[in-house]
């Protein structure tokens, strides 16, 4: 039965794991309310912030509607193309519009809290603040931390700075005295980051120029989707920057997306620097006050480009000409967790069909999936084959370890010692932390963690074995299963920092990985290798992104092969992408580079297309197995994921939802990795499919009859294990 309601009624969306909406009356103290506002709700004994997504006279809800208690927005937050957005993303991802909105407008950026606190900015240069932060970090460590905090938490106040530092006032007040920092009245200026870089712009290439000129075409258009194939060093970073520079121009804004923003620290410094006040950055490093003063600016037209990570795709922006993907092809825009579990760069390009916005697609390595879409058309080409500085590419040189005992091969330590004579600077690459995993020397078992059944790391400092999966640490030095003696294997970058120490005792020596390097300080390390005041560098995958040191002559790639033996149908393409992206950081000056990649497998396709920095032939290579296979860009895959305390139930459901999706292709049930996590055992299917959207509401229904909406998870075009 239809009830008449006096008032209009409001069709809410609300951030709970339920897939529908809820209807609320509008009380008439609210007056009219647009689709796009947010609204303050009851919903059962909470109050939640929904999202008005339609206004209606009838409801079909046959009981009594409660009122909606306040209008949290005095313009809609989302526009309809910015609605349509969410509920495209809600459909391709399998998750409820509510939790859709609740991401793309996080609370904290919606509403800042006006505030008269003082700020705290540094007061001097960049390199005199990395010479005091060295100076003090014996003597004073706390004014150490302060200014360590302060290079990449811009104008916090001095209570947040504090806070985020551990730190009492005493040592701020002294910092103050010594001229390193100043405090002032808070003011609407943007923030500054002291990353900054002030090389002029360049005279484009040839080939920059064609680029550049058939993106300025599209944004006349108003539609245009590029893959920007550049090689190391080719300069796409000024192919964003002119492209932003046209659309500004035209009176549109610009989104720029980054894998992560504390491992682009010159990226980010040539846009601040080349675009000023018009910038606007939002990421997870800055505090609340700063991440709702920045997104107030944007809202008010105060800034027109919005840079960040992954979840920047989602914010609302309003006339919106260009999306720029800088390094496109890095796992960390896919997000795993919480949900939407979405593809930044499939958000990207539905975002610009629905708002006629230009997108540009950068990297060295492309994604198989970009690759893919630009030799069917979907995607428009520009090529950058060449480096801007004039110099041959680096030389590779293939070492076979397989009768090798130690983590660094002759030819490596004899490259290395070379370069240091030189006074150079060198990159050693391993994409594994740690020192290394441990078996017993009695029983001949790996240790590995009770509650996820996965090899435990050794790390040398502390001395302790740990789960890189639920963080379980064990500290016994016997084997935990006979109390035998434990002995180490394997290999991490905690063990070859040991070696190359003790092989170069006068050598500057710096590890970056996530044990080393507290999150936000990577930017601190990297801008004192590029001073050159480190000769080694040594870490896992976030120094191969595109950081430009011109003083490297050498990358030594300790182990080309952790990622081969990988379970997973991307393990290939992985391997090529971090060893190709990591030997180009070798010879980006005037000398030319050399690399040296260590492999067991110097056979193998995806090393020896890496080695010959030759992706079109890795690429044809992986695409024609994965046609034969049946595996992404040819099908999508959707991943669903069961857990259960009891191994036992867990299989069971898996075997009755696999039985229940009979008119699809569905794989497994097959073990995660890890089979177990955090005490509850998992499984997983995988659907196969050309259309994923046609899955997705029988998948729904499905779930719903069983009863297994709780116990899965539905992960569309997964990543990883």
């Amino acid at each position: 039965m239809l009830i008449r309601m006096a008032n209009p009624i409001a069709e809410v969306a609300v951030p709970r794991p339920v897939d529908r909406l809820f209807d609320y009356r509008i009380p008439p103290a609210l007056g009219d309310l647009s689709p796009g506002v947010r609204v303050l709700v009851p919903f059962g004994k909470e109050r939640l912030v929904g999202t008005v997504v339609n206004t209606k006279s009838v409801s079909e809800f046959p009981g009594r509607l409660q009122d909606i208690r306040d209008c949290l927005d005095e313009q809609p937050t989302f526009s309809q193309l910015h609605l349509q957005l969410a509920r495209w993303i809600s459909q391709h991802y399998v998750c409820p519009l509510g939790v859709v909105l609740q991401a793309m407008a996080p609370q904290s950026l919606a509403h800042p809290k006006p505030s008269r606190s003082k700020v705290v900015q540094l007061a001097c240069t960049l390199s005199e603040t990395l010479q005091a932060i060295e100076h003090l970090k014996a003597a004073a460590p706390q004014q150490a931390m302060l200014l360590q905090r302060l290079l990449h938490t811009p104008l916090p106040t001095v209570s947040e700075l504090l806070k985020a530092a551990g730190s009492s006032n005493g040592p701020l007040v002294q910092l103050q005295k010594k001229g390193f920092v100043a405090v002032r009245a808070k003011s609407k200026e943007p923030f500054q980051s002291p990353l900054q870089e002030h090389a002029p712009a360049l005279a484009l290439t040839s080939m920059q120029r064609a680029a550049v000129e058939q993106v300025k075409a599209a944004l006349v258009r108003g539609e245009g989707s590029f893959l920007l194939h550049g090689v190391n060093g080719s300069g796409k970073t000024e192919v964003y920057l002119h492209a932003v520079q046209h659309a500004l121009a035209m009176g549109k804004s610009a989104l720029m997306l980054v894998p992560e923003i504390s491992l682009t620290p010159q990226l980010i410094a040539r846009a601040r620097h080349r675009l000023g006040d018009a910038l606007a950055v939002v990421h997870s490093g800055l505090t609340e006050s700063q991440r709702a003063a920045e997104w107030q600016r944007l809202r008010q037209g105060r800034a027109q480009v919005l840079l960040g990570v992954r979840m920047a795709c989602l914010l609302p922006v309003d006339r919106l000409g260009l999306i720029v993907m800088d390094e496109e092809h890095e796992p960390t825009y896919k997000q795993d967790a919480p949900e939407p579990r979405y593809q930044a760069r499939e958000v990207a390009l539905q975002r610009a069909r629905l708002e006629r916005a230009v997108l540009i697609l950068g990297s060295a390595t492309p994604s198989l999936e970009s690759f893919h879409r630009a030799q069917v058309g979907s995607l428009t080409r520009l090529d950058l084959p060449q480096r801007v500085v004039q110099a041959p590419p680096p030389h590779v040189e293939l070492v076979d370890m397989a009768a090798q005992k130690q983590s660094l091969s002759s030819s490596l330590e004899r490259a290395l010692q070379e370069v240091l004579d030189e006074q150079g600077q060198a990159i050693l690459f391993l994409n594994r932390r740690g020192f290394g995993t441990a078996f017993c020397r009695r029983c001949r078992q790996t240790q590995r963690c009770p509650q996820c059944d996965i090899a435990l790391t050794y790390h040398l400092r502390p001395h302790q074995l740990h789960c890189r999966y639920c963080n379980y640490r064990q500290h016994q030095q016997r084997c935990a299963r006979c109390g035998g003696e434990l002995a180490l294997c394997g290999l991490g970058t905690q063990q070859v920092e040991l070696s190359v120490r003790r092989r170069f005792p006068g050598a500057r020596v710096a590890r970056m990985d996530s044990d080393a390097i507290k999150r936000g300080q990577h930017g601190l390390l990297l801008e004192q290798f590029r001073q050159g005041r480190l000769d080694i560098l040594l870490g896992t995958q976030m120094i191969a992104l595109g950081h430009d040191f011109p003083h490297v002559q050498l990358v030594g790639i300790v182990d080309a092969d952790g990622l081969l033996s990988v379970p997973d149908y991307r393990a290939a393409e992985r391997t090529f992408q971090l060893i190709s992206q990591a030997a180009g950081r070798a010879g980006r000056g005037v000398r030319r580079g050399c690399v040296i990649l260590q492999t067991r497998h110097p056979d193998h396709y995806a090393i020896r297309h890496a080695a010959q920095l030759d992706y079109a032939g890795f690429a044809q290579a992986e695409l024609s197995l994965r046609k034969d296979l049946g595996y992404p860009p040819y099908v999508h895959l959707i991943r669903l994921e069961l857990a259960h305390h009891s191994q036992e139930r867990c299989w069971q459901m898996a075997v009755a939802l696999k039985d229940a999706l009979h008119p699809f292709q569905v794989l497994g049930p097959a073990a995660t990795v890890p089979a177990r996590w955090r005490g509850r055992w998992r499984a997983q299917l995988m659907i196969k499919t050309v259309e994923p959207d046609s899955v997705q509401g029988t998948l729904l229904e499905t779930l719903k009859r069983l009863n297994l909406e709780a116990q899965v998870t539905v992960d569309v075009d997964p990543y990883g294990d």
